[in-house]
């Protein structure tokens, strides 16, 4: 995207006593949460105005199957989540109890802005997010192929920033501690296009890896980048719940730095791990999961 979205906040629940639910060592996904659901277009004679009514005629359903790529991808604990455990560079289990953020209310705002989209929390009320979008970007869609697919998957990566952690909910007078270890922002990005790419919304522009040479420089280079290394993570070196599993640890202890971080996680730093990936993109059949299967992605 050509304006990167805000990394998330996280804030304490407005209300303590209204939690989400968690389901404790459950495979099942936690309910499909409900928050209240906005539209705000700032200029309805701008063209992009009735192509966006016309393309998204149904924007509820649309946020609600994104919510649903969420709750799946990120916080749907699996059974082979043993697998991890079993293998032998593991001695603790690869669980997690899933825990919703407290996201009340999520409005999608069409303004005349630069770039793509960006997310945001309300000052007042960090629980109420605010997606976004240029009108000038969604004229542009008009010219694509598939105008909708696009806008969807933009409209999933932002809401995954109203949905995902990126360091505990700690807070000081009722906003996020600075002092609190923050993921890596091209981690987030990364995050949030994976849950893009697993909804099958990646764009055309996209194209995963074929050798080590065509990977970015870095791991944490961000959105498509990192989406293909944690697709590679969950489909072929861990299993899946792993990425999952980091949205979790993000949330109960933060990135507490890369020395350690990943070990704790799957058994490996992440430098051997992005090594492994490139190895892996060299030769597909000569690098497996722990149980030496390849995970079929169709079959999430």
């Amino acid at each position: 995207m050509a304006t990167p979205s805000a990394i998330p906040k996280i804030g304490v629940p407005s209300d303590p006593s209204k939690k989400p639910p968690t389901t404790p060592n459950s495979t099942h996904p936690p309910k499909l949460p409900a928050p209240k659901f906005r539209l705000e277009i700032h200029d309805l004679r701008h063209p992009a105005a009735p192509f966006f009514l016309t393309s998204v005629s149904d924007l509820t359903s649309t946020l609600e199957t994104a919510l649903a790529a969420i709750i799946k991808n990120l916080y749907t604990p699996s059974a082979l989540d043993k697998a991890i455990a079993a293998g032998p560079k593991r001695k603790h289990p690869a669980t997690f109890t899933p825990s919703l953020p407290p996201t009340r209310s999520v409005t999608v705002l069409l303004r005349d802005i630069g770039g793509v989209a960006y997310t945001t929390g309300k000052d007042i009320d960090n629980d109420h997010k605010e997606i976004h979008v240029s009108l000038g970007y969604i004229e542009h869609c008009a010219t694509k192929a598939d105008p909708l697919a696009e806008i969807v998957g933009v409209l999933t990566h932002e809401l995954v920033h109203c949905y995902q952690y990126a360091a505990p909910r700690a807070t000081i007078d009722g906003r996020p501690d600075n002092c609190t270890p923050r993921a890596p922002g091209g981690l987030i990005e990364g995050i949030a296009d994976f849950v893009r790419l697993k909804a099958g919304l990646s764009p055309p522009h996209w194209s995963r890896p074929k050798c080590a040479k065509e990977r970015s420089e870095k791991w944490d280079s961000g959105y498509q980048h990192t989406a293909y290394f944690l697709a590679w993570l969950e489909d072929v070196r861990i299993g899946r719940g792993a990425v999952g599993l980091l949205n979790d640890r993000l949330c109960r202890v933060g990135y507490v730095g890369d020395e350690g971080f990943w070990r704790a996680l799957y058994g490996s730093e992440i430098d051997q791990l992005w090594d492994e990936y490139g190895i892996w993109l060299d030769n597909p059949n000569g690098l497996g999961n722990w149980e030496n299967e390849l995970i079929n992605p169709a079959g999430n």
